[in-house]
């Protein structure tokens, strides 16, 4: 089998087509139940993403004086762009919860179907890739990312199906598709472009012919990537500085690990520490699985020869990947899921017992399954804490300005971050921690000192106390906060005695949230 071709050789589970089919469907299964089981899900930064959708949809509402949503093709609009085309009816946390189950069922049958493309049949391994859904950016909440994810796979199939069709038909083909991807998600679009170029650069090494002809094939066929890459550099260009920053950085040694890991791990499930155990024994398997890669003999994942290119290229852009690109987080969470799921695609189990076939199937169901089940709990917690958060919420005024804080030592609590987004939402109130800069949201100037572009609620005693605890540059938005706003939300139960403080006065308290109305506005 040559290096330029798609593997197509038969095998005993081609003719098992069941046995994949019915693992796709368990996995989904297991995947989405936590998704539809409540309306509000544990998603760092999801909240923000829907009240995006909120002001989106409602444009001459109360939320008009402060936002304005423009319709800009920025390359992080997946979901934004479903959104608009659904007319922007209904409710966007609704429509978020059935886009983040869309994204669990299509990872995992987009790895399966790219898996179908290199093998030529069905394979039960790459449906193991269920252990990847509860990863990193899903539980970041990176909602444009995750869901575009699994078009990398899709159009990576499409990619190499494409390979005995001629080269024009390949560029028609790809020129739209690399387009779209690009529109949906930066960082998959690269992670797209680098796989292909690994694909590429092995099919041209393993030809014979002049170099010269062989590298001019290789440009040629890159050509749909470079429309994109010409856009991102005259959108950079020209565009006014963003409010989120430029800040571009590499990282540490542990921050190579932790990228490793992140397509296993949950960066807010502290309340349930069984997701992150889990998880971390999902990673340890799916690394010691692949170390077999280098064994010679006895059971072993082996690697289509049609895809070592890609595998190379994603895990040199995996270790090279910034933390910090152009006010962009966790940039190196990013590549290491696409590595993951294209591996699971390309690798098969060679000389495997079938007893220790049936205990690897049992251990990856059984950490799929609990994982699911403490997933589940996970979701039922947040969600009963954000209803508590709306009935404390219910009095607010449409257009109400509210300054979330946290109590003392809660500032780093993940899980809660964001969640003052959901009366964006469900009481069209305005709080200062909405993403700007990235996204097609904009703040009007005049209320650009009552924002910040990406922070979460802070710790309150930075508003109590700011003798001691002095405000940065980056926390103008509290400067005056008397002035500033109506309300003050305490997204923990009170641990200062903010009742006993003659500016404030209880306007609602349930459960851990506490609404207080400023009493000496200026």
């Amino acid at each position: 089998m040559t290096a330029t071709a798609v593997e197509t050789s038969a095998s005993p589970t081609a003719r098992m087509v069941w046995l994949p089919f019915i693992a796709f469907i368990l996995a989904s299964f297991v995947a989405v139940v936590p998704i539809l089981s409540h309306s509000y899900l544990p998603l760092v930064d999801l909240p923000n993403h829907i009240a995006r959708h909120h002001i989106a949809a409602n444009g001459h509402g109360a939320l008009a004086q402060y936002y304005s949503s423009v319709s800009t093709l920025t390359p992080n609009s997946a979901v934004d762009l479903l959104w608009a085309v659904w007319g922007f009816s209904g409710d966007p946390v609704e429509f978020s919860k059935y886009v983040m189950v869309f994204y669990a069922i299509s990872f995992i049958g987009s790895t399966m179907f790219l898996a179908r493309v290199i093998h030529g049949h069905w394979t039960l391994w790459s449906a193991a890739v269920s252990l990847l859904v509860y990863n990193g950016t899903f539980f970041w909440g990176f909602q444009n990312f995750v869901v575009s994810v699994p078009f990398c796979s899709l159009f990576l199939g499409f990619w190499l199906l494409s390979e005995r069709k001629h080269l024009a038909l390949r560029l028609a083909i790809f020129f739209p598709l690399a387009s779209i991807l690009y529109l949906m998600h930066l960082f998959v679009f690269a992670s797209f472009a680098v796989a292909v170029f690994g694909r590429e650069v092995q099919v041209q090494l393993s030809q014979k012919g002049h170099f010269r002809h062989r590298l001019g094939r290789l440009a040629v066929l890159m050509l749909p990537f470079v429309v994109p890459g010409v856009w991102l550099i005259y959108d950079m260009s020209a565009a006014a500085p963003s409010p989120a920053g430029s800040h571009t950085e590499y990282g540490s040694f542990q921050d190579r690990i932790a990228g490793i890991f992140s397509p296993f791990i949950s960066m807010n499930a502290s309340s349930i520490p069984q997701i992150q155990i889990l998880g971390f024994v999902s990673g340890i398997f799916v690394i010691l699985s692949a170390l077999t890669l280098f064994l010679k003999k006895g059971p072993r994942l082996v690697v289509s020869n049609s895809m070592a290119g890609p595998l190379i290229s994603l895990s040199v852009a995996a270790l090279l990947a910034p933390i910090w690109l152009s006010g962009v987080a966790f940039v190196h969470f990013r590549v290491p899921l696409i590595l993951f799921a294209v591996f699971f695609a390309a690798t098969q189990w060679r000389d495997l017992k079938r007893e220790t076939a049936i205990c690897l199937a049992i251990f990856v169901i059984s950490v799929v399954g609990i994982r699911g089940f403490y997933m589940q709990k996970f979701v039922s917690e947040f969600d009963s804490d954000i209803h508590d958060l709306l009935k404390a919420t219910q009095a607010l005024p449409e257009g109400a300005r509210v300054l979330p804080v946290r109590s003392p030592g809660m500032e780093r609590d993940r899980r809660l971050w964001h969640a003052q987004a959901y009366i964006v939402t469900k009481r069209d109130a305005f709080v200062p921690t909405l993403f700007l800069g990235t996204h097609s949201l904009q703040l009007h100037d005049k209320w650009s000192e009552y924002a910040h572009a990406a922070l979460f609620g802070i710790d309150v005693r930075r508003i109590l106390d700011q003798n001691t605890y002095a405000v940065s540059p980056d926390l103008k938005f509290i400067e005056e906060w008397e002035r500033k706003y109506n309300y003050v939300l305490l997204l923990d139960h009170d641990t200062v005695d903010l009742h006993t403080d003659s500016r404030f006065s209880i306007e609602e308290r349930v459960g851990r949230f506490t609404l207080y109305k400023i009493e000496h506005e200026i």
